[in-house]
């Protein structure tokens, strides 16, 4: 791996050598019916502060058998997904048996990733009476996620007359090529936006867990599903209460370039509110204000999600794009508030850069790929955990020290910026084990067990590395 420094947001910074990681052999799929740390401890009627509530973004993935993916300009069309949709099962009753080819999908892979870490995770969410509604407030139900509904019954029963799609579950169809890459097809690529047009702020029910919540999860889809000033008035009420929001673009990216007024102002506000971005780095670049990087960003990601994973370098258009230039650009756009932007560089690792100039780099346990859908949302989950830790450990030193002291040490908070990127390539790893997302994305188990094995052997991980002692506290982040 290559050797990079880490610095800390400490007023005086001082350099702290990153590591180097091991190679990691492939290890067991996480079995069904592990009971998550967070169900573990969760009560139906529980109603103190939540450490995160996903923001909409609730679909079923429609599992394909692996072929060879379309080209895009074929794949994005109204024919291709008519026929994707033939091929699926009927779930208009709500009393439907499941099909073993639905799994939850979109901000499901998150919430039980979080959940399975050991956060108590909700979501605020739209699910319609049918049967693949069912099966995903049972799915989230069974990993300890309670599910908010987004509207109220009447509203929906009302908007439904207008929008059909108001009174069914939204679905994703998820292509695989068989070698680790993969593609969606669905109603978010095509319209027409926003997907749930009547719903114009939050119900009661949402709103209370969004008045509750430590963190709030958005990711680029949410702003297919709704209109802007929803997202904004839900955020508003997380943020109101002193919750951080955390902004995931994912492969929607691109739309916040080309797209029309209202999207370009939703990036602004997105943006203007979160603590946290992550993404990969052809999207990231996408989010760019303007110029070469942006222009190559929007071209690498070519408004698809088909790819293998994340790289640490790239060139679209003649421009080489690279994490520490791409996140710096992304900091100084105009309006961006964000004090962390996250770069998922796939079997390299990840890097975190920070608005006081602060770099980490981690690599990545190396291992049999089944497919890699789901990783990027799983290792979000652990950038939450660990990030809610950091702040927890600086107002626990600032209440100490009665206001005096706002900044963590430089050794300590570089030590816990690692220990969360470890956690977060160690999670995404033990997802990319696996075939499909939603109940297939990591164990804490599993992830413990990767950690382990960078423990025992550094020389096994891929890209950056990850040394033993960050590894070794990477573990502990998960003891709750």
């Amino acid at each position: 791996g290559t050797n990079a420094s880490s610095r800390t947001v400490a007023p005086r910074r001082s350099p702290v050598p990153s590591v180097v990681v091991a190679r990691l052999r492939s290890v067991p799929p996480p079995s069904r019916g592990v009971l998550t740390r967070a169900a573990a401890r969760a009560d139906s009627e529980y109603a103190g502060p939540l450490d995160v509530v996903a923001l909409g973004n609730m679909c079923v993935d429609i599992l394909h058998p692996p072929a060879p993916i379309p080209d895009p300009a074929e794949l994005k069309t109204e024919a291709f997904l008519a026929t994707l949709d033939a091929t699926g099962d009927d779930a208009s009753s709500r009393d439907a048996a499941p099909s073993d080819r639905w799994e939850v999908g979109g901000n499901c892979n998150f919430l039980i990733a979080a959940a399975r870490l050991g956060l108590r995770a909700e979501c605020v969410g739209h699910v319609g009476d049918d049967a693949r509604g069912a099966f995903l407030r049972d799915t989230l139900a069974a990993e300890g996620v309670p599910l908010k509904r987004l509207a109220s019954p009447e509203l929906v029963a009302d908007a439904a007359r207008k929008n059909e799609r108001m009174d069914k579950t939204l679905t994703c169809h998820v292509l695989s090529d068989g070698v680790g890459g993969h593609a969606f097809c669905s109603r978010y690529d095509l319209g027409p936006w926003p997907l749930l047009s009547e719903v114009r702020g939050v119900d009661d029910d949402a709103a209370r867990a969004l008045g509750r919540a430590d963190a709030v999860f958005v990711n680029g889809f949410v702003f297919d599903e709704l209109r802007p000033s929803a997202v904004k008035s839900a955020v508003a009420i997380a943020k109101a209460n002193g919750a951080k929001v955390f902004f995931d673009p994912g492969p929607r990216a691109f739309t916040f370039r080309v797209g029309d007024a209202a999207r370009v102002e939703a990036l602004d506000s997105i943006l203007g509110d979160a603590d946290v971005v992550l993404a990969t780095l052809e999207e990231a670049a996408a989010l760019v204000d303007a110029g070469d990087f942006a222009d190559a960003g929007h071209g690498a990601l070519g408004g698809t999600a088909v790819g293998a994973g994340g790289v640490s370098k790239s060139t679209s258009g003649g421009v080489a794009l690279d994490p520490a230039t791409v996140a710096t650009q992304l900091l100084k756009r105009p309006g961006c508030a964000a004090d962390w932007v996250v770069i998922k560089c796939g079997p390299d690792g990840a890097s975190v850069f920070t608005r006081r100039g602060d770099q980490v780099y981690v690599g990545s346990p190396a291992v049999e790929v089944g497919d890699t859908v789901g990783c990027g949302d799983s290792a979000a989950a652990a950038v939450v955990l660990g990030y809610a830790k950091i702040c927890a450990a600086r107002e626990k030193l600032f209440q100490a020290s009665s206001g005096k002291i706002a900044y963590l040490p430089n050794a300590r908070l570089a030590a816990m910026m690692e220990e969360t990127l470890a956690l977060a390539t160690a999670t995404g790893a033990a997802t990319a084990t696996t075939k499909g997302a939603g109940r297939n994305v990591a164990t804490a188990e599993l992830v413990e067990e990767l950690l382990d094995r960078c423990v025992c052997d550094e020389e096994t991980c891929l890209g950056w590395g990850i040394n033993a002692a960050a590894a070794t506290r990477a573990k502990e982040l998960l003891d709750v």
